[in-house]
């Protein structure tokens, strides 16, 4: 009886360790899968973040491109337009300066000056010196104290992009057969708001 019971309390010592190895085999499979399941969420979640970051980043250059693209879209049509009115201008002017009415080119000058983002309008004769100019401290000084000289002999009309914030047109004013003068406009581009 003792061998049945020595038999018999080794199989129930056997019986509640199965059932403790079992429990622990299932623990340790749970803890892996979960693991496992944490990591596989943790790679998926700095899989995506990284995504996300790159896709702002190309976002915010494609953005940066366009805003460029329009701002000198901007300046260009400005820059098309002030030569538009520089022409219309330039008869007007033209016109007086060839009657000898500096007060006329006075008059235009400081009329055109009063419209939006227009800063300084000078004209100087044929010699360089400034005869007429929306800033009158500007009169009777050499052209140089505004511009650059090398424009008095051109017989081009060419806008100067200074930070496509300002555009200077410079543009010969040309009687029947000779040079009367050089025409100067200074003109303010404001920065798009976007």
């Amino acid at each position: 009886m003792n061998e049945l019971n020595d038999k018999s309390g080794t199989d129930n010592k056997h019986e509640q360790k199965q059932p403790t190895s079992l429990q622990s085999n299932f623990n340790k499979k749970f803890l892996i899968t979960v693991g496992a399941a944490l990591i596989l969420v943790i790679v998926v979640w700095i899989w995506k973040s990284m995504e996300v970051s790159s896709t702002k980043k190309a976002a915010e250059i494609e953005r940066q491109t366009i805003k460029e693209k329009a701002t000198r879209h901007i300046v260009e049509s400005h820059e098309e337009h002030l030569k538009l009115l520089a022409k219309a201008y330039l008869w007007a002017v033209r016109s007086e300066m060839m009657q000898g009415n500096i007060n006329q080119v006075n008059l235009f000058a400081n009329d055109m000056v009063k419209e939006k983002n227009f800063q300084r309008i000078a004209i100087a004769n044929d010699k360089g010196i400034i005869v007429s100019s929306s800033n009158k401290k500007d009169e009777g000084q050499p052209f140089s104290t505004i511009a650059n000289d090398s424009v008095l002999s051109s017989n081009n009309t060419t806008v100067q992009n200074e930070g496509d914030t300002i555009l200077i047109l410079t543009s010969p004013i040309m009687g029947f057969n000779n040079r009367l003068g050089t025409l100067l406009i200074k003109y303010t581009i404001h920065p798009p708001s976007f």
